[in-house]
């Protein structure tokens, strides 16, 4: 059984938060939903997504054009049954003062979203952290 202290020592993020990709500064701050549902790769706001062999290419937040390294590709059932493949990439960004080094983002057009970032179940076992919804 866990304790208040077992919980206690987890790092704790709100279902909305801020962060600053490390390898692009010129983007800024990134609205970011922390959802506990999404049991695959966090996401990262992309269009005009363009594979050329083990790069992609893709424009995300700012209009900010990007090239890199393509290390997976996923496929997301988005619901009535239709299926989305999708390029992963890795990406460090800053998250309350802490940088996170390589993680993997999928790649997905979010325009009809809020946030142009979505951090995912794994991503969250992975730091040990529990969500606050005051937060």
């Amino acid at each position: 059984m866990k304790t208040f202290k077992d919980y206690y020592a987890k790092n704790v993020l709100g279902i909305r938060e801020i962060i600053k990709l490390s390898d692009f500064p010129d983007i800024g701050e990134l609205k970011t939903k922390v959802d506990t549902g999404n049991e695959a790769y966090n996401v990262l706001h992309g269009v005009n997504i363009r594979n050329n062999n083990n790069q992609v290419t893709f424009t995300t937040a700012e209009n900010k054009e990007i090239t890199l390294p393509k290390i997976d590709t996923i496929t997301i059932h988005i619901g009535s049954g239709v299926k989305e493949e999708r390029p992963v990439v890795e990406l460090s960004f800053i998250l309350k003062g802490r940088e996170y080094k390589n993680i993997p983002f999928s790649i997905a057009d979010r325009s009809e979203n809020e946030e142009p970032v979505l951090l995912g179940e794994p991503f969250l076992k992975q730091t040990n952290t529990v969500i606050d919804s005051k937060e």
